[in-house]
């Protein structure tokens, strides 16, 4: 079984607008402040590529600099994990670009450096548990003996990128679990197993 969804570049776009501003906590305990992203645009076969600007302090030897990014541009890659033994949609974050505006020289390389540990850590944060969500459990009816329950839950998928959209397959599994019959249940099914053979057999049997 296989479900279908489909994220257009107005649906992504939508969804990077309610997660941004978005504060990416760097070393020394600094953190930078992405703002709303001034271009969204899918990179078929690669991800969503993301593109803003950002301003923040940086502190050097007592100094307090002021940094400007023009612009930041990052590539988020989508790709199916398993996180905790559940199934996972990641969104792995790859910093493409920096342009920095009136910063030292010897700055902008440790700067750089320290935004990309910062988004490499936020590549726990950018995961949805789609199994979690889309598992569905039901009990089976009362009327049926010995009880269980159906389960359908997600197993994996794939995710394919093109130029207009974001496509995800989903691949289901179904499975029936069945309890064990109470023990006087399975004495009564052999008491009757034991009626049905003939008489002479079942005297041969004692």
């Amino acid at each position: 079984m296989q479900l279908c969804a489909t994220l257009t570049k107005d649906d992504l776009s939508s969804i990077i607008e309610q997660i941004t501003p978005l504060r990416v906590a760097l070393r020394s305990r600094r953190v930078i402040t992405l703002g709303r992203p001034t271009k969204v645009e899918l990179v078929a076969g690669a991800g969503l590529r993301v593109r803003g600007n950002a301003r923040f302090t940086w502190d050097v030897g007592g100094l307090t600099i002021p940094v400007t990014l023009r612009s930041w541009q990052v590539l988020l890659v989508p790709s199916f994990a398993t996180r905790h033994g559940r199934h996972v949609l990641v969104f792995n974050p790859t910093l493409e670009a920096l342009d920095f505006k009136n910063v030292p020289m010897f700055l902008d390389g440790r700067i750089a450096d320290a935004v990309k540990d910062g988004l490499a850590a936020q590549k726990s944060k950018l995961v949805w548990s789609f199994e979690k969500h889309l598992t569905l459990v039901r009990a089976l009816p009362d009327k049926m003996s010995p009880a269980g329950e159906v389960k359908l839950a997600p197993t994996g998928g794939t995710v394919t990128v093109t130029a207009t959209e974001l496509r995800f397959t989903l691949e289901f599994g179904f499975r029936v679990r069945r309890d064990a019959p109470p023990a006087s249940l399975r004495a009564l099914d052999l008491e009757a197993a034991t009626e049905a053979v003939p008489s002479s057999r079942r005297a041969a049997l004692r």
